[in-house]
């Protein structure tokens, strides 16, 4: 028997593993994995596609061997879990290369199997030409078409924000782009203003956008993709899907309780409604400390906390994740598009009565060369005067005074206070009265 088995073997496993290692040296540790990659980050992926990134291989943090050998925990590849059978603490695991089912029988098991990529069923992703962008292999294939193909012209199936920044990896190529997307704008699950910033600039880059356009069916004649979208055809010769992902864990969830697109419900602690079985990072539900409730969050820096909390716990220790508050970050071109906690309508679908209060400043003194605007809007809880979110548009670095916000709701913090926060000062960093300040004092009428 194995005294604690890891299904996957990326930011949620591997963090459990280390501080199960850490924490009990002399126990054994098994963790398995489907694929031949491990431990990598996807996030980077379009950075490597436009070329900022030199080698897809910048994006592994450890190979099977350096992780064995520098943190002394194997790692078994080419391995996957089949069916979960926690009544006789076992797990049936396929061999992906001679095809043998095993079982192997656990003490405690950690289910951290990520994602997988939602595939629509018109696209034939076999097809030369079409692809998903989620893994490494992904992106090799994709390398390895554009460097023989030399496409000209590129379709991708998706406005969220990975299928932005695939677009503007693909305008660093030189393609065409003509994006498709069921929703009326881009990142529909944004607040508005950050919305019409991401629209302005696609106009402005000359992408094609087709808003409220599902994607009807895609057939290949010579080496043209052929795309019926609206009722009108058109012609590519290269298309990307990447419409969002889905749990990966159709082995077990006969077994555990999950939320309807199947993320494994657990709580603050890493615990399934099973004894003995832990589930972290994208297969896995998070709390949300503003919502208070457990909801589907696949970002890899919840899924690496997640994933230590569960180990440790697994390990005797008693240790409660506090919850993630809904914090993103991305890049679209020139622009830099944050949020956090919720948006004035997301508040308003919850019941909460909010404001919402507008700033823009300059990010650094106005005098000093080189300030952008930053442009934020906080969401106020009318009964308790508490931030409860707020999304930010500029330029460059300053998106990242999202963190302040962040940790403001963290900790409960009224605009009253946040008015009056002693932030930093000094003229290449910030203005004497930054755009977060400012949005505060508007909403204490100062």
């Amino acid at each position: 028997m194995t005294d604690y088995l890891i299904i996957g073997a990326d930011a949620a496993g591997l963090s459990a593993a280390v501080q199960i290692k850490r924490k009990q040296p002399k126990a054994s540790i098994k963790i398995i994995n489907k694929g031949k990659i491990i431990s990598y980050g996807a996030c980077g992926i379009p950075y490597v596609l436009s070329g900022d990134i030199d080698s897809p291989d910048k994006l592994i943090h450890f190979t099977p061997e350096s992780f064995e050998r520098e943190r002394g925990v194997p790692v078994e590849i080419s391995r996957e879990a089949i069916s979960l059978m926690p009544e006789e603490h076992t797990v049936r695991i396929k061999d992906l290369v001679t095809g043998e089912v095993t079982t192997e029988e656990y003490g405690k098991v950690l289910i951290g199997t990520g994602a997988v990529p939602i595939k629509l069923p018109f696209l034939d992703y076999e097809l030369d030409g079409i692809f998903n962008l989620h893994t490494i292999e992904d992106l090799r294939r994709v390398i390895a078409y554009i460097e023989r193909k030399e496409p000209k012209r590129a379709v991708v199936i998706g406005a969220g924000n990975v299928g932005l920044e695939l677009v503007e990896a693909l305008d660093k190529l030189q393609m065409e782009i003509l994006i498709f997307e069921v929703k009326k704008e881009p990142v529909a699950n944004w607040p508005q203003t950050v919305q019409k910033a991401v629209l302005d600039k696609i106009r402005e880059k000359g992408v094609q956008f087709f808003s409220e356009t599902a994607v009807e069916a895609v057939s290949k004649t010579g080496s043209v993709l052929k795309i019926l979208a609206g009722g009108k055809e058109y012609e590519a010769d290269i298309l990307f899907s990447v419409v969002g992902t889905s749990p990966a864990t159709g082995f077990c969830q006969d077994s555990l309780e999950t939320l309807g697109n199947g993320a494994i419900l657990v709580d603050k602690k890493g615990l399934t409604s099973i004894r003995d079985v832990y589930a972290a990072g994208d297969c896995a539900t998070a709390y949300h400390k503003v919502l208070d409730r457990s909801v589907y969050w696949p970002l890899g820096s919840a899924a690496n906390k997640m994933g230590r909390i569960a180990g440790l716990n697994m390990c005797g220790e008693d240790i409660s994740f506090p919850g993630v508050v809904g914090t993103q970050i991305f890049k679209f071109f020139e622009l830099s598009l944050a949020k956090t906690g919720l948006s004035r309508s997301e508040a308003q679908r919850e019941g909460i009565d909010v404001e919402a209060f507008s700033a823009s400043r300059p990010d650094k003194a106005g005098y000093y060369p080189g300030a952008v605007t930053v442009a934020i809007e906080l969401t106020v809880d009318k009964s308790t005067e508490k931030v409860i979110g707020a999304n930010i548009v500029c330029e460059g670095s300053a998106a990242s005074t999202i963190d302040t916000v962040a940790a403001a709701i963290y900790g409960g913090m009224s605009v009253r206070e946040l008015g009056w926060f002693d932030s930093a000062y000094s003229p290449p960093y910030a203005p004497v009265w930054n755009a977060l300040i400012m949005a505060a004092l508007k909403a204490l009428r100062i």
